[in-house]
C-alpha cells in the first residue's frame, strides 16, 4: 500500500468537482448527438436505434451517479459535518445504502459499455458468433464481479472497512484488470476489421479513404478510455487514494469511448462523452462530404434534364462490385457516408 495518501476529505470534494465537470461535457455532447440522430440520421435502421438506445441508457446512469454523489456531499459535509468521522466517515462508510447505490450505478456504465462494444464486433464481422465469444465471457465475469461486490460485499463489511479490504482488492482488481482487457480486445477486432475492409479496396477506390478517418476516431477515442481505466487499475493496485478520484470520473466518461463509432462506433470522457463525441464527429464529417460534392456539381458544367442536374457515372462490372463492397460495409457497420 502506499505509504502517503492524499487526504480523503479533500479527494472526496476533488472526484465531485470532477465528475461535475466531465458531466458537463458530456450533457452538451450528448444533446448534439441527439440533434444528428434525429436530425440527419432518422429512421436509419434498427442498428442505429440500437446504439442510439444505449447512449440514452448510459446518459440515465451517468446523471443518476451524479445526482446520488451531489446527495452524498450534502449529507457529508452538511448533516454529518459534527458526527463522530465527520464527513469522511460517512462517505467513506461501504455499506451505506447511498454508496452500495453509486458503485453499483458505476458498475452497470462499464457493463453497458462493454456490451456496445462487443455488439459493434458482432456487427462488423459480419455477425460472427465466433469473434464475440471471448469478449463476451469476459462480460460475464465482468458482471458477476461487479454486482457480487457492490451489492453483496458492501452490505456484509465492517463500517470501519475500506475499498482496499483484502477480501473486496481481490473482486475490484477481477474488475479493472478485465476492463482495461475488453477493452483493449474489442477495439482491436474492430480496428483490425476497418483496415482489412480499407486494404482490400484501396487499390480499386476512385475516392479518397472512407474507411480510415474512421479507423482513427476508433483509436483515439479508445485511447481516452484506455488511459483512464489503466490509470484507475494502477492507483487501486498501489492502495492510493487517489483512486476515490479517478473512479468518479468513468462513469461520464465512460458513455462515450465504448459506445464509439455513431450512435455510430459509440466506443460508455469514454463511456458517454466518448460516446457522443465520435457520433458528432463521424456525422458532421459526413454532412460535410455531402456540401463538397453538392459544390462541386453546382460548380461544374452539368447537363440537365428539366431543372434536374446530370452528372456522368462510370459503369464497369469491377467498378460496380468495389461499390457493393463499400455499401456492404457501410450498411452492415452503420459507418458509412451519408447519402447526398
Amino acid at each position: 500500500m502506499a505509504s502517503t495518501q492524499y487526504p480523503l476529505d479533500k479527494g472526496f470534494l476533488i472526484a465531485a468537482w470532477l465528475e461535475a465537470l466531465c458531466y458537463g461535457c458530456f450533457f452538451v455532447v450528448f444533446f448534439i448527438s441527439v440533434y444528428i440522430h434525429f436530425g440527419f440520421r432518422k429512421g436509419r435502421g434498427l442498428h442505429n436505434n440500437i446504439m442510439f438506445s444505449g447512449s440514452v441508457l448510459m446518459f440515465i446512469i451517468a446523471t443518476m451517479h451524479i445526482s446520488i454523489n451531489v446527495f452524498r456531499l450534502l449529507r457529508a459535509y452538511a448533516d454529518f459535518r459534527l458526527a463522530p468521522g465527520g464527513p469522511v466517515g460517512y462517505l467513506g462508510t461501504l455499506s451505506r445504502w447511498d454508496h452500495i447505490m453509486k458503485d453499483t450505478l458505476y458498475a452497470t456504465q462499464s457493463m453497458v459499455g462493454d456490451a456496445a462494444a462487443i455488439y459493434r464486433c458482432w456487427i462488423l464481422w459480419n455477425r460472427d458468433y465466433r469473434v464475440i465469444v471471448l469478449p463476451a465471457s469476459l462480460l460475464m465475469v465482468t458482471i458477476g464481479a461487479g454486482f457480487y461486490t457492490t451489492d453483496v460485499l458492501y452490505a456484509r463489511e465492517d463500517p470501519h472497512a475500506t475499498i482496499f479490504d483484502p477480501t473486496l482488492c481481490k473482486f475490484f482488481s477481477l474488475f479493472f484488470s478485465i476492463a482495461v482487457i475488453q477493452n483493449i480486445f474489442t477495439t482491436g477486432l474492430m480496428a483490425w476489421r476497418l483496415w482489412q475492409g480499407e486494404h482490400r479496396i484501396a487499390g480499386h477506390r476512385l475516392g479518397g479513404s472512407t474507411l480510415m478517418p474512421i479507423l482513427r476516431i476508433l483509436v483515439e477515442s479508445a485511447a481516452l478510455y484506455l488511459f483512464v481505466e489503466i490509470l484507475l487499475l494502477a492507483t487501486y493496485a498501489v492502495g492510493s487514494s487517489v483512486q476515490h478520484i479517478i473512479i468518479e470520473t468513468v462513469t461520464p466518461i465512460a458513455v462515450s469511448s465504448r459506445a464509439t463509432l455513431d450512435i455510430v462506433l459509440n466506443l460508455p470522457f469514454p463511456q458517454g462523452l466518448t460516446f457522443g463525441l465520435i457520433t458528432i464527429r463521424i456525422n458532421l464529417r459526413s454532412q460535410k462530404r455531402i456540401a463538397n460534392m453538392t459544390t462541386e456539381i453546382e460548380g461544374s458544367h452539368v447537363q440537365t434534364l428539366g431543372s434536374m442536374p446530370m452528372r456522368r457515372i462510370v459503369i464497369g462490372r469491377q467498378v460496380d462490385q468495389i461499390d457493393d463492397t463499400e455499401s456492404r460495409y457501410g450498411k452492415e457497420t452503420g459507418l458509412g457516408e451519408s447519402e447526398p
